[in-house]
């Protein structure tokens, strides 16, 4: 069975996709990352865990630091360092989801 992966935003370069079993993964270590970090999102949100925005944008800032510097041709980055800063920003935005979802609840619960 193949799954349509087109309506993910990714470049999809060979070169920054794993292999599992010879063949290439569709989409690359960053956003396969990414992805995986949003698993918990439903679990956080379904704690109540509300953590700080400090902790947040800490965990969002390794991706970005390493994306903009191999953008800028500053460094290369490799797909190990690709994947870890990834799945901490997932890590980070599926926080900010329960973040959000808790004050719509509160927001919204309380009138």
């Amino acid at each position: 069975m193949k799954i349509n992966t087109q309506w993910i935003p990714c470049h999809r370069r060979a070169d920054r996709c794993f292999s599992i079993g010879g063949k290439k993964m569709p989409l690359c270590a960053r956003c396969v990352s990414i992805l995986v970090g949003y698993l918990p999102a439903p679990v956080f949100a379904g704690m109540h865990i509300v953590t700080s925005y400090y902790l947040i944008g800490l965990l969002l800032l390794p991706m970005l630091i390493d994306g903009f510097t191999q953008q800028w041709k500053w460094r290369t980055s490799n797909n190990k360092l690709r994947f870890f800063t990834g799945f901490s920003f997932g890590i980070g935005q599926s926080l900010l989801i329960s973040n959000v979802v808790w004050l719509l609840v509160e927001r919204l619960g309380g009138s």
